[in-house]
């Protein structure tokens, strides 16, 4: 069965807006702007938790994590547990 994924109003606006210009976002940067999209609305010292399925790799969400709050001008902090990255937003 094939996977559907609901686009946004965004989505299909940044999709047609790079198709105009001739090339469109990699699936590298459509995926770290997810990860901005859950971290920017974070005040210091708030968090959020991070359920991970099976198919995920720990490492690689928090390098994505890391890098997610370094475009948006602040770093991340974790918190040791198991089956969920916890994040919290340094001030």
């Amino acid at each position: 069965m094939p996977t559907f994924e609901k686009l946004t109003k965004d989505d299909v606006n940044d999709i047609l807006e790079a198709k105009r210009r001739g090339r469109s976002k990699s699936q590298r940067q459509r995926v770290l702007d997810r990860y901005k999209e859950q971290l920017m609305h974070l005040e210091p010292g708030e968090g959020v938790a991070v359920k991970l399925e099976a198919t995920d790799n720990r490492q690689t969400v928090k390098n994505r994590l890391k890098r997610a709050a370094g475009d948006l001008g602040f770093e991340v902090d974790f918190i040791r547990s198991r089956g969920v990255i916890r994040v919290v937003r340094q001030g």
